[in-house]
């Protein structure tokens, strides 16, 4: 008995070997797009031919070829070989399809897959589904992008039209509000190579206190003309409140002076300013997140000078050189500070290593040079520098008044002088090929710094203006450090 019992296991076992004989097809997978035709084999040997076949989506019956009454789905037929076809695919056509075929006892059912994957292009959903986040400084942010597609979609990002630099592809996004400029427009692009990648863009706004600026906080002016104080909104979440301040009290508006605003640009506007008008204004920007003020200087003091570098003008010799400025004044210059120094850079000495960056004792001297008859706006000087000492840089700064004060200090110009007879100062290289070369001007003006005396008065300026450089205090110098060297 028990041994007939292992019989029979064994005939169902050579049985379920060779259940895929009857079949002549093969599975596939097919990979195809959107409106495109499939025919899925299930073709059997002719003794098999008469058999029941039942065709599957995943689990759920399509058809039965011993029901023909039973009405297969739109665009699915069966044909007489069983074969399944499949007309206008669509995305959710994308499954597996199985051929059972139902055979008499003692054999039991053999089946076949196949599958179809309808490859179409990606598709986005926002997180949040509005694309508009806002948070406070310090929150997080948490935005993401909800793809479909086939094949899977790979996600990248970008900021404000700039690819992010992310260690992987992710579909969403955390991160803490830690600055404001990590706000901005975030876009995900999502890509599976079928048809046109996809994209979305989600608003992340972060509240913040205002961020103000302008291009212009020193303005010159004139007594009856139109002056206009403008500050730029650049930041504020939620809006800010803003107002001009004078010593700390609002600035009266009236029809002389007005208040104007254009894409966040707001402006102080005097058409016609009198001498009470000068002085420092502030500008205020405030949110319930914090506050930003912007200090104003409306003055009639001339504005910084301006070095002119010209080859032509700019000439030089072993101990002079010609100097040129402009100054925008709507009053007359009274008169001008040139102050110049020897300019010195790292000096060395015999050993390598024994080097020092500190300056040497240079102190500025100053020229005074009288201004001019005009009323401007521009007024221009040239000025020659004698009794310089050969193949030596030097560094200059000017200043400039009028009736209402002295002009802040100008940038630096360094220019060089010839070389000439005689031993000079030290170097570490030859400066004579050196050009003028203009620099930002120091933090505190060169009257602030020393107040070198002049020693003599030195005639010829190719303007007519008064010369008084002697410079002797540095050429003392010079002789000592020549003779202790």
């Amino acid at each position: 008995m028990k041994s007939f019992t292992y019989l029979i296991l064994y005939i169902l076992a050579q049985n379920s070997v060779n259940s895929e004989k009857p079949f002549k097809s093969i599975p596939v997978t097919v990979k195809t797009y959107e409106n495109d035709t499939v025919l899925l084999p299930c073709y059997m040997d002719e003794m098999e031919a008469k058999l029941r076949v039942r065709w599957y989506k995943d689990s759920k019956l399509l058809g039965d070829s011993h029901t023909p009454h039973e009405i297969l789905p739109p665009r699915v037929r069966m044909h007489t070989n069983y074969s399944l076809q499949v007309d206008q695919l669509q995305a959710q056509d994308t499954a597996d399809y199985t051929c059972e075929i139902i055979r008499p006892e003692p054999w039991g059912p053999i089946r076949q897959t196949h599958s179809i994957e309808v490859q179409y292009s990606p598709t986005i959903k926002t997180i949040p589904e509005d694309g508009f986040l806002e948070v406070r400084k310090g929150e997080y942010v948490d935005i993401g992008c909800e793809t479909s597609g086939t094949p899977p979609p790979i996600v990248d990002w970008r900021k404000n039209g700039e690819a992010m630099a992310l260690l992987e592809h992710r579909s969403r996004i955390r991160f803490r509000a830690e600055h404001r400029l990590l706000a901005g427009v975030y876009e995900c692009l999502a890509n599976n190579g079928v048809g046109e990648p996809a994209r979305a863009t989600i608003t992340v706004v972060i509240q913040d206190a205002p961020v103000v600026s302008s291009e212009r906080v020193y303005v010159h002016t004139a007594i009856g003309l139109r002056a206009a104080l403008a500050a730029k909104l650049d930041f504020a979440v939620p809006p800010a409140r803003t107002a001009w301040y004078r010593d700390g009290r609002p600035v009266k508006t009236d029809d002389r002076i007005v208040q104007m605003v254009q894409d966040n640009t707001h402006q102080l506007i005097f058409r016609n300013v009198r001498k009470q008008d000068l002085g420092n204004y502030t500008f205020r920007a405030e949110n319930k997140l914090g506050m930003a003020d912007l200090m104003f200087r409306l003055t009639g003091v001339p504005n910084a000078a301006s070095f002119k570098v010209d080859v032509a003008l700019n000439k030089a010799s072993a101990t002079s050189f010609t100097l040129i400025w402009e100054v925008d004044s709507y009053s007359t210059i009274i008169e001008y500070n040139l102050w110049l120094r020897p300019y010195y850079g790292r000096l060395a000495t015999p050993e390598p290593d024994s080097f020092t960056t500190e300056t040497p004792v240079n102190h500025w001297s100053k020229i005074v040079v009288p201004g001019d008859s005009s009323d401007g706006p521009i007024h221009s000087q040239i000025y020659t520098v004698r009794g310089l000492t050969p193949s030596t840089v030097y560094e200059a700064i000017v200043t400039s008044r009028n009736r209402f004060g002295w002009s802040k200090p100008s940038s630096i110009l360094h220019f060089a002088t010839e070389p000439g007879a005689g031993r000079t100062l030290p170097s570490t290289s030859d400066y004579t090929d050196i050009t003028p070369i203009l620099e930002e001007s120091e933090s505190e003006p060169p009257h602030n710094i020393s107040h070198a005396q002049i020693l003599g008065h030195v005639n010829e300026m190719s303007s007519g203006a008064r010369e008084t450089p002697c410079l002797a205090a540095i050429l003392i110098i010079s002789l000592l450090i020549f003779h202790l060297s």
